[in-house]
């Protein structure tokens, strides 16, 4: 931030446009300057609290009129955990967390739009009057923003559902951070959204206008390139029934091959798979008791689903077929004996615990993710296992197929203790390293994994700052974030 001397920040904040809230108080600003693992960089100096989104626009314009960088933040309150909004120098916080509206929901088209302060639990209760519920990633804080969470790409439990990386987010209306607004795919129509709506158009197209496709630019930017006011996210049905199953294996790739050949048939659900320790954090359970530890080495968890039409018929066949599959493969179907675990997977999925599952174990994690597809997963297990057994931690494991299997996610969580702390950050930066250089396609890439991302593609990276320079020309937008 220019001004470095509190007068001067009590100059820059008096020119605010009126009626905007700050906070300049130290105990609140702490909680932004530094992560759950006490690391800090630059200095969070004042908070500002839009109340709409026109507010979101007039900060963006006071900060660029004033060169005052900003580091945008939906999430209402918790620790945060990738130091993507973390400043990186002095700078002003732009706290979204009070545009908490849920504009519209329609059951008929299963579409919603959302501020970025609404979280999953307010969304699933708005959305259940409609017959619908929020898709959503494995287990998320409770206090994650839905908005932030698919523009980060986080994936979804649904790979079925899952057409394309920015799935299942539609429409954006956003300012860039050189203060214009835009409204991408089918938002970029003439009118106000109130008009739009009463006229019958529902922001269903990701692209547009004409064949762009700003939506893709914004996800995955953490905040460097605009600031998103509300956005279209496709829900899911309630169905009229669903049923949890848990199909154990010695081996991954028993598991890999059967997710890939269960996922062709296009059945509705969810479906991914663990290893028996994520399994065990996942369903509440301590890896040190007994029913956990009966747990096979892998998992595969699917919840099928049935709409309202043929329910009986429709859960029939889908079962029949995963557990003649899981048959043909060598895998065993477990949901008779780990029912509970079956079930308490599923029931936390619909009714978010209130510690966040990953911290629950030990008081902490440390978490690294990256793209590959699911017939190489078991490249990349010796690497995590080793980090484990040389911090003497837990390892989780988490393989999310995407894009209908195509690709998967693959997560290793070090559980630990918080005097872990510094260790943890240590080897999960080697890990990342290894697993890169295994093949790992860090798509998301937070802190230390940015330099190691983009120097695999130097060419990519003199495109990407030209297009900061485009859209966020004075750098206000959550500056030495990526490669900017």
């Amino acid at each position: 931030m220019r001004a470095e001397t509190p007068i001067e920040v009590e100059k820059i904040l008096a020119k605010i446009p009126g009626g905007i809230k700050t906070n300049r108080n130290a105990a609140a600003l702490a909680d932004f300057s530094a992560d759950a693992y006490g690391r800090s960089r630059g200095t969070a100096v004042a908070c500002v609290t839009p109340g709409n989104a026109a507010e979101v626009t007039q900060v963006i314009g006071w900060a660029n009129r004033h060169r005052v960088p900003l580091v945008p933040v939906s999430s209402p309150g918790g620790t945060r955990r990738r130091g993507d909004t973390l400043p990186e120098k002095a700078s002003v916080i732009l706290d979204l967390s009070r545009l908490k509206r849920v504009i519209h929901a329609d059951g008929r088209d299963r579409i919603a739009i959302i501020e970025p302060g609404v979280t999953f639990p307010e969304f699933d209760q708005y959305l259940r009057s409609h017959g619908l519920r929020a898709q959503k990633p494995l287990l998320p804080r409770r206090t994650k923003s839905v908005l932030t969470t698919f523009l980060e790409r986080e994936p979804t439990t649904s790979p079925c559902d899952h057409w394309d990386s920015s799935d299942p987010l539609a429409a954006l209306d956003f300012t860039f951070g050189g203060g214009a607004e835009f409204r991408t795919g089918g938002a970029g129509v003439t009118g106000t959204l109130e008009e739009n709506l009463k006229s019958g158009i529902r922001h269903m197209m990701t692209m547009g206008p004409i064949a762009t496709d700003y939506t893709r630019v914004l996800c995955g930017a953490q905040g460097t390139l605009g600031v998103v006011k509300w956005g279209s996210i496709y829900c899911e049905r309630i169905p009229a029934r669903e049923s949890a199953f848990l199909i154990g294996a010695q081996k991954v790739e028993t598991l890999a091959g059967l997710a890939q050949d269960f996922l062709r048939r296009r059945y509705g659900g969810q479906l991914f798979i663990l290893n028996n320790v994520q399994c065990a954090a996942a369903a509440g359970l301590s890896w040190q008791g007994t029913d956990a530890q009966k747990l096979p080495p892998w998992l595969l968890y699917v919840n099928l689903t049935a709409p309202d039409y043929l329910p009986e018929k429709r859960m029939a066949y889908q079962a029949n077929t995963l557990l003649e599959l899981a048959g043909k493969h060598g895998a065993i179907d477990i949901t008779a004996t780990f029912a509970a675990v079956a079930q308490a997977i599923a029931h936390r999925q619909e009714n978010l615990p209130d510690n966040y599952y990953k911290d629950a174990p030990l008081g902490g994690h440390r978490e690294v993710f990256f793209l590959t597809q699911l017939d190489k997963v078991q490249r990349f297990l010796d690497p995590g296992l080793q980090a484990g057994q040389a911090m003497q931690v837990p390892v989780g494991i988490y393989i999310q197929p995407m894009v209908h299997g195509v690709s998967c996610h693959m997560e290793f969580t070090l559980f630990h203790r918080s005097d872990y702390q510094v260790k943890a950050i240590e080897f999960a930066d080697r890990l990342a390293r290894d697993c890169s250089g295994l093949g790992g396609f860090f798509s998301r890439p937070y802190g230390n994994w940015a330099q190691m991302a983009y120097a695999k593609d130097p060419t990519i990276t003199t495109y990407l700052k030209t297009v900061k320079q485009m859209f966020d020309p004075n750098h206000i937008l959550n500056a030495g974030k990526l490669c900017f």
